[in-house]
């Protein structure tokens, strides 16, 4: 437990990846199309309705840009998949495991953590591992549906509601992996104060 730098090292990795794609890519994916926000960042899926029209809005975009010999927007996306969101979902799901791990122990004097605890470290790891297969295969999805080929073709009405669970998967995992470390983290604050008041 004392040489935890590794992990730290990748949550921090973890959060630059992020906010180069949340700030840098997906914003700029966007204005190409009318900033119509990605699937990836609604977190209850689009509806039918809402897929049309990014549908739409891809395709128009794609004209814009062959015509202007360009990279389109929809080029774009099917990139930052097999870029940087194809290596983001594994390290996000690394870091979930180790924030769980490293709130283990209180001490060195500490040897088993409580039986919940470690309940919820199996439980954080088995939803880490949802969480990478829900993002991997979202992505897979999406691709199908906005890449530059799909867009030659109507919209696969039937992949929406797919995209949707799939993206709704993806944030549930997250938060309720994120709920059971904040409440390892701080089963381990009250596991050190009761630690400080023995004699």
């Amino acid at each position: 437990m004392k040489r935890l730098w590794p992990g730290w090292l990748l949550c921090g990795l973890t959060a630059i990846l992020f906010v180069h794609m949340a700030v840098v890519e997906a914003p700029g994916i966007s204005r190409e199309i009318n900033n119509m926000d990605l699937p990836d960042v609604v977190v209850l899926g689009y509806d039918l309705g809402g897929a049309q029209a990014l549908h739409a809005a891809f395709k128009a975009q794609q004209a814009e840009a062959i015509a202007d010999g360009e990279k389109s927007a929809s080029t774009a996306y099917l990139s930052m998949h097999q870029g940087s969101d194809l290596l983001f979902p594994p390290m996000l799901a690394a870091s979930l495991v180790f924030l769980g791990f490293a709130g283990l122990k209180t001490s060195s004097g500490e040897t088993t953590p409580p039986r919940l605890t470690r309940i919820g470290l199996r439980l954080v790891f088995a939803l880490a591992l949802g969480y990478l297969g829900f993002d991997y295969v979202e992505n897979a999805v999406a691709d199908t549906m906005f890449g530059p080929a799909a867009l030659e073709f109507a919209l696969n009405a039937e992949l929406v509601p797919v995209l949707r669970w799939l993206t709704i998967g993806k944030y549930l995992t997250i938060a309720i992996a994120s709920i059971l470390i904040a409440a390892i983290w701080i089963g381990r604050g009250k596991r050190w104060r009761d630690q400080l008041r023995s004699p």
